[in-house]
């Protein structure tokens, strides 16, 4: 039987029940892609039958997807994103953007974004949808929402034996990016940094993870260089764990994915969290365009780029500050 525990309501939790898992993030990119069928996806995720179909009907039970028939009449069944999974993309697309910018974009993952409403090559810029400013993690404050509390959670069986590839794990260059989106323990210790939790055993206990599990994401955030280690207390050494810049260029994807939760899995009380946005004083809402025009970007208007690239963080090119 799934695990049951009483954690902090929050809508990164819920999400990442639902998408934090690397099969899953998988298909999504592949859905985005365009691609709907079962060997389609079998050949381009190399997944398994057997782990591939788990997915996919963990994901139709989520709403993320449905199948239909391919023709009317046909027999042979196909997946398609309902509303609710094509609402995802904008955090599909700011991952894109960080694994390209920090050169942790996995061998599936695109080298570069064109858009095609301008015809230029561009990084996905997340905004404010109110006075259009970019989303920065130190312009957004967050408070209670009319949907804060305690909640009884279970870790889904999808998830329970997830750990980290050898990449994110032994600290290689950029790792893999859905390491972090497609781990919900590390999503999930990524995200206390966000509400000013520094420290293990606070960490421990807002999120009520194993003490191992806890101290295998730590490691691998602080080598992948997204977490670095403070000294605030000796006798013995004690650690607060801080984000980097690199760590920080997260926050957006994060955003996108509470707003996710907000919209698609909230309770009848409301979101659990609000954020404002300083600059505007108005409650965040979310837009991703693109970096050269300004334009929304949507899964019609962006093309794929495979050839190799080097990463805006180290040509100092624009990105995500």
């Amino acid at each position: 039987m799934p695990q049951k525990r009483f954690i902090v309501k929050s809508s990164v939790h819920r999400a990442l029940n639902a998408v934090g898992d690397r099969w899953i993030q998988l298909i999504l990119q592949e859905a985005f892609r365009g691609v709907t069928s079962f060997e389609d996806f079998r050949v381009r995720t190399a997944a398994s039958r057997n782990t591939l179909s788990n997915r996919l009907r963990a994901m139709i039970a989520s709403g993320i997807l449905e199948r239909r028939a391919e023709r009317t009449g046909g027999v042979r069944q196909v997946y398609h994103l309902t509303p609710m999974g094509r609402a995802l993309f904008d955090s599909v697309l700011i991952a894109w953007c960080w694994g390209i910018r920090w050169d942790a974009a996995s061998p599936s993952h695109s080298a570069g974004i064109l858009h095609t409403t301008c015809g230029k090559s561009m990084l996905p810029r997340p905004v404010c949808r109110h006075c259009r400013e970019d989303i920065l993690m130190h312009a957004c404050r967050h408070q209670p929402g009319p949907g804060a509390g305690m909640e009884e959670t279970e870790v889904p069986r999808l998830h329970r034996r997830r750990q980290l590839s050898h990449a994110a794990d032994s600290g290689q260059k950029g790792g893999d990016v859905l390491d972090l989106i497609g781990d919900r323990w590390t999503g999930l210790v990524i995200s206390t940094q966000f509400f000013g939790i520094h420290r293990f055993d606070q960490i421990q206990a807002t999120l009520d993870i194993a003490s191992n599990i806890l101290t295998n994401r730590l490691q691998a955030l602080v080598r992948t260089g997204i977490f670095e280690r403070r000294l605030y207390a000796l006798g013995p050494p004690r650690y607060e764990y801080w984000l980097t810049r690199k760590g920080k260029d997260l926050y957006p994807q994060a955003l996108a994915l509470m707003l996710w939760g907000d919209r698609w899995l909230a309770d009848s009380n409301g979101p659990p969290v609000v954020v404002t946005h300083i600059p505007c004083e108005h409650p965040i809402d979310l837009e991703v365009v693109c970096d050269q025009c300004r334009q929304p970007l949507t899964p019609e208007t962006v093309r794929e780029k495979r050839a190799r690239r080097q990463s805006r963080a180290e040509a100092g090119g624009a990105g995500i500050a």
